[in-house]
């Protein structure tokens, strides 16, 4: 089956979409000074802090929830059915680190605002329709 144009569409927004969250993830591990300046002096403290309490299991389902989606983003890319289950993991991590962000763990909506909640509702409503989606694409074939 000849390639449709929208997994190439799709593909390059989810590849952008989740390589923005593989930079943050990143940068909130290496902690470059250009990357701090950006926030706020105060809110930069308290998020080092935030950030140096971070649970390894926590750190763990974010480095999943980040690294699969765009890993599934490269192998939607490469039409590959391992986009998928690539996918569903990322959903996994991202819903446990989210689990210890807003449930377990110092709330960081105290430190952010509102602001993080809505973006953490956006990456989780993108992961749900980057699976179905693909979901879509491999039982009509589109994946070899």
């Amino acid at each position: 089956m000849k390639t449709p144009w929208h997994v190439w569409v799709l593909g390059l927004i989810f590849l952008i979409w989740f390589g923005l969250g593989a930079f943050d993830y990143a940068m909130s591990h290496l902690r470059p000074q250009a990357y701090l300046a950006m926030m706020p002096a105060d809110l930069r403290a308290d998020m080092t802090t935030y950030l140096d309490g971070y649970p390894v299991w926590a750190t763990s389902a974010w480095a999943i929830g980040v690294w699969f989606a765009v890993l599934g983003a490269v192998l939607l890319l490469a039409r590959s059915r391992f986009c998928v289950p690539a996918f569903m993991l990322s959903t996994a991590g991202f819903a446990a680190n989210c689990a210890y962000t807003y449930l377990i763990g110092p709330q960081i909506p105290a430190l952010t605002g509102s602001g993080s909640m809505m973006l953490s509702g956006a990456i989780f409503l993108s992961l749900i329709l980057a699976i179905a989606y693909t979901r879509r694409l491999n039982f009509v074939g589109v994946f070899g």
